[in-house]
């Protein structure tokens, strides 16, 4: 629409001209608004990403600061593991051949402060004149490189000692060498965590690289841009540094004696789930987990292929206290009489005849005694180790509450734990559907099915700590650089198996194992020692191979340590489960007074000759 105004035309701007106009500005804006907006996202998301790019069109240097890996320290702060760092030596030909004065000055410095070889260094720097990166020798400690740096730092004596430079990186370092390795686990290159907790936690290990960039600006002036690097967290385990300490001192002790086939040991604290102390008989060195130069000679290492080679370190490398399974045998037997007390299938004061044998089915399953233990309580049941009243309060059980007490116990599944390769035993357990009388009968008194030691060294703790069940834990505390505590680990119960009522009656049974049953030998002088050993006879049966444990606790009114013991076929005459009774002894010899654990019984412990062990007996039949 046009105005006439004299002999002109003259546009006029209308209302509909008008919302047009403010409504394009307000699109315009709002795409302003919207590219303002992805700009910044692209910057926090991809912003290093871009900015590689940007500089690798300029004269610039681009260099890695490595983070930090987390610490691994033991509950008192001992440290088990650390970054230490090292130095790559790197060489830049370029700059040497710059200038003519600088080449000679450089390689003297090179030979006098680190003896390397003049004519080989000369070599390698003409053939690479238009190279700047050559990584000539790794992880040097700061005091190999120490010397070097004082020499070319001094630019009044040293002013032509050019084109070489340090490169920063982390070396892990395990400062007890074999201790406690199959908890704590090693890295592989890239930090990358391999076993144990090094493992498990490697991603709350591992921190973030930094980066420094340099690049020359429009000023010939050289810019620099720093990122610095996110250290990993720190972690505070739950292992006592001496409790350790002391357990493998008598596994390497009971294994020069016995040659068994495994010893394993745990201790922990059956008030919340903190495993002290974890040990097996095999141990490799932890800054050097490849080294199978101990185990065999040089002819028999050059004869194996890598693979060979690989399924040998797997061997060392696994921990059996939660990568293996057996069965328990007879320290199953409080799980078993404890469950029919709370159920009410029994009573504390009934009467159970054993005769040395029970027939289930038409077959006849012997008992450790085999002439019988004659008239005995639930209690005695347990002290005795009888089988053939275990199978009479199994029967009384059931095979549904039975397994369903299994489950309630975690047997057959995985605890949780904080370490890799946990098995669950998922399988080797009969089921409410094809559990047979005589597979109820074995089961009752710990065999025909398999556990591993920590599913039942945690379903143990709940037995004695009123019936709490915790979830087993290596770890405690994630802190952070500035000593946050990022996370708290494992310190609630997650389900109650049994009432505090059941659970102090079968404490006081396991007293007597102790002071008139087969656990004599476990007792510790000053300490009212509870505690339950195990024969476990290994498939296929008859062949004299037996798995022997001892599991007990201290003190008694408050139980505060845990000691599960297992050896794992024995060689030597007349062995019994002593073997294992003897070993928990003296470790919780050692054991109680350092945790502060005070004295509650008598100060010359068992001596009884009636109560000196279980023996290995052929009371499974063949096939069972």
């Amino acid at each position: 629409m046009n105005k006439d105004i004299g002999n002109k035309k003259i546009p006029v701007f209308t209302r509909k001209m008008k919302n047009k106009s403010i409504v394009l500005f307000l699109l315009v804006i709002l795409m302003l608004l919207g590219l303002a907006i992805r700009m910044l996202y692209i910057n926090s998301t991809s912003g290093e990403k871009y900015t590689v790019q940007v500089l690798s069109q300029q004269n610039h240097s681009s260099t890695v600061l490595p983070f930090k890996r987390g610490d691994i320290l033991d509950r008192n702060g001992m440290v088990l593991a650390t970054s230490v760092k090292v130095y790559n030596l790197i060489l830049d030909p370029k700059v040497m051949l710059s200038e003519p004065k600088y080449l000679e000055p450089t390689l003297k410095a090179l030979t006098e402060c680190f003896g390397y070889e003049d004519n080989t260094l000369r070599t390698l720097i003409n053939e690479n004149q238009a190279k700047s990166y050559i990584v000539y020798e790794k992880r040097l400690s700061y005091e190999k490189i120490e010397p070097f740096i004082k020499l070319s730092n001094d630019t009044k004596n040293n002013p032509n000692v050019k084109g070489v430079w340090f490169e920063t990186e982390y070396e892990r370092k395990y400062p007890y060498s074999t201790l406690a390795c199959n908890v704590i686990g090693f890295t592989s290159a890239g930090n990358v965590g391999t076993w144990g907790i090094e493992e498990y936690y490697n991603k709350e290990l591992n921190g973030v690289d930094g980066r420094e960039y340099g690049y020359v600006n429009s000023d010939n002036i050289m810019e620099k841009v720093t990122k610095a690097a996110t250290d990993g967290y720190t972690l505070i385990s739950t292992i006592e540094l001496n409790v350790q300490t002391i357990v493998e001192k008598y596994i390497k002790q009971w294994k020069e004696e016995y040659n068994p086939e495994n010893i394993g040991v745990i201790v922990m604290n059956p008030q919340n789930g903190e495993i002290y102390a974890m040990a097996t008989d095999t141990v490799y060195d932890l800054n050097n987990p490849r080294d199978l130069s101990g185990l065999y000679t040089e002819e028999q290492l050059a004869a194996m292929t890598d693979e060979d080679k690989l399924n040998e370190l797997n061997k060392i490398w696994r921990n059996y206290c939660l990568n293996d399974s057996f069965e328990p045998g007879s320290t199953y037997k409080p799980f078993t009489v404890a469950e029919a007390l709370e159920e009410g299938v029994i009573t504390e004061t009934q009467i159970f005849v054993c005769d040395g044998s029970e027939n289930v089915g038409g077959t006849d399953i012997g008992c450790s005694r085999r002439s019988g233990h004659g008239e005995i309580n639930a209690s005695q049941s347990i002290a005795y180790s009888c089988n053939d009243a275990l199978m009479q309060i199994g029967a009384s059980l059931g095979v549904d509450l039975f397994t369903s007490y299994q489950d309630r116990f975690n047997f057959g599944m995985k605890t949780g734990i904080d370490l890799p390769g946990e098995a669950s035993c998922e399988g080797l357990l009969f089921t409410k559907d094809n559990m047979k009388p005589i597979n109820l009968a074995t089961s009752s008194f710990g065999q025909s099915f398999n556990v591993t030691m920590v599913q039942l060294a945690a379903g143990f703790c709940s037995l004695i700590n009123g019936g709490y069940y915790y979830q087993p834990h290596v770890v405690k505390e994630i802190i952070n650089a500035r000593g946050g505590v990022v996370k708290e680990v494992g310190v609630t119960p997650l389900k109650q198996n049994i009432t505090k009522h059941t659970s102090d009656y079968v404490k006081a049974a396991m007293v007597g194992t102790i002071e008139e049953g087969t656990g004599g030998t476990a007792s510790v002088a000053g300490y009212k020692i509870g505690g339950k050993t195990g024969t476990a006879e290994k498939l296929p049966r008859g062949n004299e191979e037996y798995v022997y444990s001892f599991i007990g606790f201290a003190d008694y009114e408050n139980p505060q340590v845990v000691c599960y013991v297992v050896v794992d076929n024995p060689k030597g005459e007349n062995i019994t489960s002593s073997v294992t009774s003897k070993l928990f002894s003296a470790i919780m010899t050692e054991v109680l007074p350092y945790l502060q654990v005070f004295p509650d019984g008598p100060e010359g412990g068992n001596t009884n000759p009636d109560t000196q062990g279980e023996p290995g007996m052929n009371n499974i039949p063949q096939g069972v």
